[in-house]
């Protein structure tokens, strides 16, 4: 799902993020990220059946603001090492762990010397940041990055290909998914990953689904939060694409969809995270780190 972060084709053509104010931006992307780390991976930032050990490595793909590797460092070892990687580098911390470091770079284009070197790859909500052939490319990458044995773990949004709420929340999805496919991106990410990672060489591969209520509860950040600032941040997007025609029809049809939401209790939308690992003699034990 495209995020008030999102890289490569949706923030192109977005334009501009959620808020123009940075620390709040930057606040509501740590919320965003501590929801899904709670609701989807059941608390656990490696969801992954996978051992960190003594002089591991791990990499994060899209790391954003970094809160992932911040809070996986400061519950594990000292003496693992960190590494967040991203094309954009203006939400990357100012103060973090030493045993971690922010680079700039597109995980479809890994250092030669990083083959074989991570025990763990991570990456969250590229669904609006890599098309096609990009997903092919990273895939490939970080399947040479990791050791054998090692994992990769991923969260990405089930977009729908039809919804059974109503008409105004089917208009929007409907725009969303031209959008996406207007920009070579994968609405179906999670079918996709299923069917390709063991293509690259990946075994073990596994999706844990989690459907998660749109229905305001009343909390000041919850998954109807989330789903909202979705849709505002993908508006520019969907004006210049012509798929909505004015801000008013978007206010509109917003309004409208929340509404459906509000009279439909039981609406949900899902969330996946996908697992694989990279071919190994010996097996792996889970290692469960919570919040």
């Amino acid at each position: 799902m495209a995020t008030p972060r999102s890289i490569g084709k949706l923030a192109a053509i977005t334009k501009v993020y959620i808020t123009d104010q940075f620390l709040s931006l930057v606040l509501r992307l740590n919320l965003q990220n501590q929801l899904l780390t709670r609701e989807v991976c059941d608390g656990k930032l490696i969801f992954a059946p996978a051992e960190l050990e003594h002089g591991d490595q791990v990499l994060e793909s899209g790391t954003g603001t970094g809160i992932w590797l911040v809070s996986l460092a400061e519950a594990t070892l000292p003496t693992i090492s960190f590494t967040g990687i991203d094309i954009h580098t203006h939400l990357f911390p100012q103060e973090f762990p030493s045993n971690i470091s922010f680079l700039q770079r597109s995980v479809t284009d890994l250092p030669v010397e990083w083959t074989e070197r991570f025990k763990i790859v991570n990456q969250r909500l590229l669904i609006g940041g890599l098309t096609q052939k990009e997903w092919k490319k990273a895939l490939q990458e970080i399947h040479r990055v990791l050791v054998p044995g090692g994992w990769f773990q991923c969260i990405e949004p089930n977009i729908p290909s039809k919804t059974d709420v109503g008409p105004h929340t089917e208009q929007m999805f409907g725009v969303l998914r031209s959008l996406l496919f207007r920009n070579g991106l994968l609405h179906d990410i999670v079918e996709v990953l299923g069917r390709r990672l063991p293509k690259i060489g990946f075994v073990n591969v596994q999706t844990h689904t989690v459907s998660l209520s749109a229905y305001r509860h009343g909390e000041d950040f919850d998954h109807r939060t989330l789903m909202e600032w979705f849709f505002v941040a993908l508006k520019p997007g969907m004006l210049a694409a012509n798929l909505l025609h004015s801000e008013e029809e978007f206010e509109g049809l917003m309004q409208s969809m929340l509404k459906e939401w509000d009279e439909s209790p039981h609406v949900a939308w899902s969330w996946s995270v996908i697992y694989a690992q990279k071919k190994e003699n010996v097996a792996t034990h889970k290692f469960c780190i919570y919040m």
